[in-house]
């Protein structure tokens, strides 16, 4: 066991979520036409990878297992990414006219015209939804290596006993 209870577990990721979910929000709200360019996506992802890295540290710490920091990695991550993911869903219909003339959008516009939905806003959530368990299982599987990452970091810096 990580010595840290499910509640805290969750908790984390709750509060990641949140915290990644306004950002987003907010990023949207202040350029809503802003691609999703590669520094861009970094400088989103790199902290979150990070946070994920450093819960997979505490846990690893707290056990004394490198193991633990990979399990409680996907975990948080599993949590962080299902809140992000539901208010993403919620902020593309809240902000769908403006985010559909992005240029990163125009590949979603001709799947559209592709698709035989009749209804824009239909196929953008069904993408969205249909396009969630994939997500949820990438974002999993970086926490369990970001995890295990921070959990060897912890070893190897001593801040525990891990093995």
């Amino acid at each position: 066991m990580t010595g840290l209870r499910p509640r805290t577990i969750v908790l984390v990721g709750v509060a990641l979520g949140a915290v990644f979910s306004a950002w987003n929000v907010l990023a949207s709200l202040f350029n809503p036409l802003a691609d999703d360019t590669v520094p861009a996506l970094l400088m989103f992802y790199g902290p979150m990878f990070a946070a994920w890295a450093l819960a997979g540290a505490a846990a690893s710490r707290r056990s004394g297992r490198v193991s633990d920091g990979a399990r409680i990695g996907a975990l948080v991550a599993l949590v962080t990414f299902a809140i992000l993911t539901i208010v993403v869903i919620g902020r593309v219909n809240l902000f769908l006219e403006l985010t559909s003339q992005r240029p990163d959008w125009q590949t979603v516009g001709e799947r559209f015209r592709a698709s035989g939905f009749s209804s824009f806003r239909t196929f953008v959530n069904y993408e969205y939804v249909t396009g969630a368990p994939f997500k949820l299982l990438v974002a999993s599987m970086i926490g369990a290596v970001m995890g295990l990452a921070g959990g060897g970091m912890a070893a190897l810096l001593g801040r525990g006993t891990a093995r």
